[in-house]
């Protein structure tokens, strides 16, 4: 039985030194770890694709909140909200890559590497490489031992040569020395004698070790091939299986590869080219600027306010009551209308207006200072035709109930046959009634 004394220390690090194949071993054991880490690194990546996805729809959303409070308007402030579309639809696309990358890259390494590498539950590592071991182990045995052979021989004939030298040496003080005697001398003469014979047959077992191993060496290294061949070939099988999976893993990330992306880009140049700012700046000059209308000073005659109608009005021959308005454009035929109503007249007008104070109070915050008790009447200063269905239509000169003041964008709510809608503020101006 060897000890680990009989094994010959090897003299370099060269694949056919004594145990240094074990580097191959370990390469091949250490593919089951190179699978973990391959795994390990695209999780991590699908990782990164959900949090980048993650980023982009935040970013998304943040920047559409601030584009619905901002001072843009128009066809500015809607481009800057399509193009937001982009991310929302990246943020999808990195999604899909991170779902493949756990749910197919990942699982085909997983299963890959279950049927290649069948792991040992009680003494650890992986049955290849523990078969690679072994055989590496019965190839190199022979030559092992012969190299131990050779290790011993060459260890006792240099030892036998350090002797004769030795003893060489005392012969030659010696008969230098009167004082040895004659027996003493021919002692020292025949233990020379006796080494050199001891250099000659070390010498000869020597040589004769080295003539054996040599001619093992052909056998040796035709063994240690092919177990070596085994190995390469189990590794080749990895390497193209990384390389495969390196190729899924490109087709996965390569952004060029999916059908939505193209889409994607050219509704963003679609959503760009409907910026107008030519549209948009002559939307703010009648709105905002110098296109805006404007009701110019002009010279007025003082007219007699009525703040308020008696609590007595006086009554005409049908019973009803004689109210006259004036306009404050004398120049309008319509500023000096007289109009007789009727007392059913003025209830149905107080109900009408009851009635859209009702309508406006459903939709409308009370605490809003904006609405109008009651309403005010005010005069058309031009033809207006309404845009949307919660917009009133007007003509120029007709009067109509103004039943909430403008708001910021300058909109009016008011009361016109009977349908409540918004209208454009700088349109109409105050009437002012008079009775007479």
């Amino acid at each position: 039985m060897s000890t680990s004394d009989d094994i010959p220390t090897a003299n370099s690090d060269s694949f056919w030194e004594v145990d240094c194949y074990k580097r191959t071993v370990k390469r091949a054991e250490d593919g089951f770890t190179a699978c973990n880490d391959l795994i390990k690194m695209i999780q991590e990546r699908a990782e990164i694709e959900k949090e980048y996805a993650k980023r982009l729809k935040m970013w998304s959303k943040r920047w559409n909140e601030y584009f619905d409070k901002c001072s843009e308007y128009g066809s500015t402030k809607l481009t800057l909200k399509e193009s937001l579309e982009e991310s929302d639809k990246l943020a999808s696309v990195h999604l899909t890559i991170r779902e493949r990358l756990n749910n197919e890259i990942s699982i085909n390494i997983k299963d890959w590497r279950n049927e290649n590498y069948k792991k040992q539950m009680m003494v650890g590592g992986c049955k290849e490489a523990k078969s690679f071991e072994e055989d590496f182990k019965r190839a190199q045995k022979p030559w092992s031992k012969k190299l131990s052979k050779v290790i011993k021989c060459k260890k006792d004939y240099h030892n036998a040569c350090k002797l004769e030298r030795t003893a060489i040496n005392q012969e030659t003080n010696a008969k230098n020395n009167t004082e040895i005697s004659l027996d003493q001398l021919r002692k020292l003469q025949e233990k020379v004698d006796r080494c050199k014979k001891d250099v000659i047959i070390m010498k000869e077992k020597y040589e004769q070790a080295l003539i054996e191993i040599n001619a093992y060496n052909g056998r040796y290294i035709e063994d240690m091939a092919e177990v070596f061949q085994k190995t390469q070939d189990f590794e080749k099988v990895r390497l193209n299986f990384i390389k495969g999976i390196l190729f899924k893993l490109q087709s996965c990330l390569d952004l060029t590869k999916f059908t939505e992306i193209p889409i994607i880009y050219n509704n963003y140049t679609q959503s760009v080219n409907k910026l107008e700012p030519e549209k948009d700046l002559k939307w703010w000059s009648e709105n905002h600027g110098v296109e805006m209308a404007m009701t110019w000073p002009t010279f007025e005659e003082y007219i007699t306010e009525f703040h308020s109608i008696t609590s007595k009005p006086t009554k005409s021959a049908d019973g009803g009551v004689m109210l006259t308005y004036v306009q404050k454009n004398d120049s309008d035929p319509v500023s000096s209308t007289t109009s007789s109503m009727t007392s059913s007249s003025i209830s149905a007008m107080n109900k009408n207006i009851w009635q859209a104070n009702e309508k406006t109070s459903a939709s409308a915050d009370f605490s809003n200072t904006n609405v109008v008790k009651n309403g005010v009447k005010v005069k058309a200063l031009y033809d207006y035709v309404s845009g949307e269905k919660d917009e009133i239509s007007f003509k120029a000169g007709e009067v109509f109930l103004k039943l909430k003041n403008r708001d910021e964008q300058g909109w009016c709510t008011g009361l016109k046959d009977g349908k409540v809608g918004l209208y454009p503020d700088h349109y109409v101006e105050p009437v002012i009634d008079t009775l007479f």
